[in-house]
This record gives structure tokens, sequence and C-alpha cells, in this order.
């Protein structure tokens, strides 16, 4: 059984365009305090010193070490975006809030594609460009960019993936398959979290088997499977350095505290922090509940995952299994390093939004003949944007006192002496 093939033209293209321009200003208007931002993470000038690095070499662009992944697309993107943009951080975050915008785009078409509901798949993109779930900290340092790449990546991949099952019929050499294993190829030349696209890729032949009239393991995607395999074995024989295998941790205690810990923080993000400290009484006062809002917040989670399993539709499946795949890598590590780093989340919010969003609709078709207590549903959203809202808003005043702190300070004298030197010996040359 073959997947019916689903038109598409000039006017689809049109308000696709359009309703990206309204994600891009609402993305602006939502991010725009870090326009007075400076870089004010370590990383942000490792990332600028590489980038002088590779102005020597470019052989640097693969580069690996201890404290540094193996991410060459990466490499290449930023020395491009550090040859345009120089030393003018607020260009950095402009271009991390169009590729946050083109994300919420993407997001957008893969709801509908699975879902076919415009309703779900606008909220669900609003959701996400009002960074709900992932709080905005990769678009509020300039190392995100590894993140809204990555995310990307995955969003390209699996759209085009869905879209060459379910509406062109699946075949192997259509431009959509491989326009598919293209970017999942680039995917694996950045984070190594790629590879939860495997497992995005098995849950959807499984739930959607009927309409793709296809086996889970197909030779579509063995195809996919074998290219990650071959990349793997490639990356382990000649790369000298595993990054963060000393804090690496199978299935453990960490493993399941990470686990619930990350899909507890989407919910409620707030943790004792100095940023808790300084956000007033009311804060304070909720952040001495904690303890009991995250056990709630936990069990309502596993109930929703339970009841969406077992009475929801195939989109809202697939979704709920997204949130579970996309959090497992980062729970492989144990604390100092990575621990509960909100920016992991900026994917694995996908799936929170989407589901947040189908919720939403649901319950207010529910109540349709209520004139306007249908629209009461939609109140929970508005509330997770307005925390969203305070959260990005308090962490953008963290960061501030961050790059005021000593140690940045001390790192962004250390790379500007870099800088001169580099360019006073060019000069000279």
């Amino acid at each position: 059984m073959e997947a019916k093939p689903v038109k598409s033209g000039p006017a689809t293209l049109l308000s696709n365009l359009l309703f990206f321009a309204l994600l891009f200003i609402l993305a602006l208007l939502f991010f725009h305090l870090v326009r007075n931002n400076t870089f004010w993470h370590a990383g942000d000038y490792l990332y600028l010193s590489q980038a002088l690095k590779i102005e020597r070499s470019w052989t640097e662009i693969f580069a690996s070490a201890p404290y540094q992944v193996f991410q060459p697309l990466v490499n290449a993107i930023f020395y491009l975006e550090f040859k345009c943009f120089g030393l003018n951080p607020w260009h950095y975050y402009l271009f991390n809030i169009f590729i946050h915008s083109v994300n919420a785009l993407l997001v957008y078409m893969v709801v509908w594609t699975l879902l076919r509901s415009r309703t779900i798949s606008v909220l669900s993109s609003l959701l996400f460009v009002f960074a709900v779930g992932n709080y905005g900290k990769a678009v509020m340092v300039v190392t995100g960019i590894s993140d809204l790449l990555i995310t990307m990546l995955t969003l390209l991949t699996l759209l085009l993936y869905f879209k060459n099952e379910l509406e062109k019929g699946g075949k192997l050499s259509s431009r959509w398959f491989l326009g598919s294993l293209g970017c999942f190829l680039l995917s694996l030349l950045t984070k190594a979290t790629s590879f939860s696209i495997l497992g995005c890729m098995i849950v959807f032949n499984l739930f959607f088997k009927a309409e793709t009239g296809k086996r889970v393991f197909h030779k579509n995607f063995l195809v996919i499977a074998v290219a990650a395999l071959v990349v793997l074995v490639t990356k382990l024989i000649f790369l000298p350095y595993l990054p963060g295998k000393s804090d690496f941790i199978f299935i453990g205690f960490y493993f399941f505290k990470n686990f619930g810990s990350y899909l507890i923080r989407m919910v409620f993000p707030i943790h004792y922090s100095s940023t808790v400290a300084t956000a007033g009484p009311v804060v304070q006062f909720i952040y001495t509940l904690a303890t009991e809002i995250r056990v709630f917040t936990f069990l309502c989670i596993l109930s929703y995952s339970v009841f969406g399993f077992i009475f929801g539709n195939r989109a809202i499946r697939f979704f709920i299994a997204w949130t579970y795949i996309t959090v497992t890598p980062f729970c492989f590590f144990k604390f100092p390093m990575d621990w509960l780093n909100i920016r992991y989340l900026y994917l694995v919010s996908i799936g929170f939004s989407m589901l947040l969003a189908s919720g939403t609709v649901l319950a207010s078709d529910l109540l349709q003949q209520r004139r306007w207590r249908r629209f009461l549903p939609y109140s929970v959203p508005l509330i997770f944007i307005l925390l969203s809202q305070f959260i990005t808003y308090h962490l953008d005043r963290h960061y501030e006192a961050i790059a005021a702190s000593p140690e940045i300070t001390s790192t962004r004298d250390d790379f500007l002496v870099e800088y001169r030197n580099q360019y006073f010996e060019e000069e000279r040359r």
C-alpha cells in the first residue's frame, strides 16, 4: 500500500514564508533583551579562539580534544559567523534567533505532516518560538548555535523522511529520501545526539505502519542506519579523544535521576541558583515547595504518557516517544559535567510543545458548545509562555552578571591578546 501524494505549490510556499516572517518577528520581540549582551560564556571565547585557529589552518575545523566535541560542521559555520560578524555579539545572537525561527517553522511543518491539524501545528510552533520547555538558553548564548543546528538538521531529516514515506510513495531513489539522508549525514558532523534520529524513525515506522505499508526496519531506514554505523565506527577509529568519557555512565542511579529531572525541568524549571535567590519572595516561596511540585509534576508526566499511549492518536504517541528518545542521550553524564543544562532541552521541548498544544486544542474542542469557556484551555499554554518570559528575563540578568565577573573578564582579556597578536602578525607580513 503506497501513501497518496499530497500536492503543494506556490500558495503553500507563500503561506510558509509569511508564517516564518511572523515567527521571526515574535522571536525578535521575545529575545530582545539579548541585544545589549556581550560574550558572557567561557565557551564563547573557546569558539572564537577556535575560529582564529581555523583562520591559520583550515584543518582545525576537524579538531578534537578532551574538552571539545568533534563537530566540524559547527566549527565551519561558527568560523563563517566570525568572518561576517567579527566581535559584534549582537549579530551572533541575531543569527541564533533566525535559526530558532527556522526551527519553529519546521516544528509546524513536522506536526502538520503527521497530524493534519492546522490549529495544533500553529500552536506547537508558537509555543516553541516562545521557548516553552527549554526557556531560551540555547538562543541566549553564542555557542548555542550547536544546539540550534543539530535541531534544525534533526527536523529536516525527519520532515523529509516523513514526507517521503507518507506523501511521495516512499521510494529509495526519491529526492525526498536523498535529502533526508544528506541532512542526517550532516547531523553526524555535529553532536553525537543525532543518533536519536534513528530512534524517532523507528517509532514513526512502527506507529505509521498502516499508512506506509512497510515493515518497521525497511530498506530506507536500513540505508540510514548503516550510514550511521559507518560514521560511528570511523569516529571511534580515528578520533584521538572521546569528550566527556570520564563522566559517562551506563544505566544506573544517575541515569534515572537525570532522566526524571530533565523531564521535570521542562515543566518546572525553577531550581536553586543565584537566579532564584535574586528573583523575589514569590519565587523563593514557590521554591520551598519544590520537592512536592517536582514529585507531582513527574507523576503527571508519567500518567499523561501512559494515557497518551493508550488513548492518543499516532501523532501523539510519536511525540511522547520523541520526548523520551531525545532526552535519553543527555542522561548518561553525571554531576558536575553537563548536569541538568537546560540547553539540552531545546530539541526535547519540541515533543512537549506538541503535546501541550494538542491537549489544549482537544480540550477546547470538548467545550465547543460552551461559548467563552471553550477558550479556557488556552490559558494553560499562555501560563507557560509567561513562565518562559519570566525565566528568560532573569537568565538575561544572570548572564550580564557573569559577563562582568572576574573569571570571564580574564578570559576575555586573554582572547583579545590572542586576537590582536594574530592580526598584528598578519599586518607585519
